[in-house]
């Protein structure tokens, strides 16, 4: 498959399965309330912080589930058009697929912590760095220029280079269970796929950057009035959770197809069965 045939049939795939998409849509948005209102729930008894601590664990199974089924659906439907959204739930709701995904997401969320760290030097590094520059590139490169590649190559870390290389293990992690975490081969394999890499930038675009230019849209504060404002803040808010939602789904639709298939049986062997 030609490196464009790829990029094109991954965005038609992101878009055409309004199952998953209704299951994102009402699914993150149900695990948002009930992670705001198990904010608000009181723990002054012992049955009160249990009950606290059972809704912290069905947060935790409903988001892999969630996702993790997602995965597992775009990998089976590359394979079999005709795969069903509920074998891949069930399939992520396994309890060895629930841990070794949890231990994934953890590893993945620590990383992304240590990376953030990289933000303190926003404007110490930069400055530092274009100091050592001769005085001609410095009269060609301003301090702003050197914040702004600073900034960009952090993002470039946290958006598209860690979920590059985990978000393989996290679909093997996912669809096989512990054994997905020593897949390597299949790992690898994954990771050379350039039309993989170019989705990944993509989507890092749409799902981040434009998502963050879309919330700082704002009214004129002169002429704007509380509705309008309300109003304005919604409809961002939708247009951006739309946005975010294709391109997380762009990105399942296209590690399922850049995940290598199992090779079909030698002719040899086909006759000896």
């Amino acid at each position: 498959m030609t490196l464009w045939k790829s990029l094109s049939a991954s965005f038609v795939s992101a878009l055409r399965h309004p199952r998953v998409w209704l299951l994102q849509f009402f699914g993150n948005v149900a695990i948002f309330l009930l992670f705001i209102w198990w904010l608000n729930f009181p723990d002054a008894y012992w049955w009160q912080l249990l009950f606290t601590l059972l809704v912290a664990l069905l947060l935790v199974v409903s988001v892999l589930a969630l996702h993790g089924g997602t995965l597992n659906y775009y990998w089976d439907i590359s394979e079999d058009k005709n795969a069903g959204l509920l074998n891949a739930l069930n399939r992520a709701l396994k309890p060895t697929h629930l841990l070794a995904f949890a231990i994934w997401a953890f590893v993945l969320h620590f990383l992304f912590h240590l990376i953030s760290h990289l933000d303190a030097y926003q404007y110490a590094f930069p400055g530092y760095l274009r100091s050592e520059f001769p005085a001609w590139l410095r009269r060609l490169i301003s301090e702003k220029a050197m914040d702004n590649c600073y900034a960009t190559f952090v993002g470039f870390l946290h958006w598209v280079v860690l979920p590059g290389l985990l978000l393989p293990l996290g679909l093997l992690c996912a669809d096989k269970g512990f054994r997905g975490i020593i897949m390597f081969r299949v790992w690898w394999r994954t990771v050379r796929n350039w039309a993989y890499w170019i989705v990944l930038i993509l989507a890092a675009i749409i799902g981040v950057y434009c998502v963050g230019k879309i919330m700082g849209w704002l009214l004129d504060p002169r002429t704007a009035t509380l509705g309008g404002e309300k109003t304005w803040l919604s409809f961002r808010m939708f247009f951006a959770y739309l946005l975010a939602l294709f391109s997380w789904l762009w990105v399942c639709s296209m590690l399922g197809r850049a995940r290598p298939h199992p090779e079909p049986p030698a002719e040899s062997q086909k006759a000896v069965a």
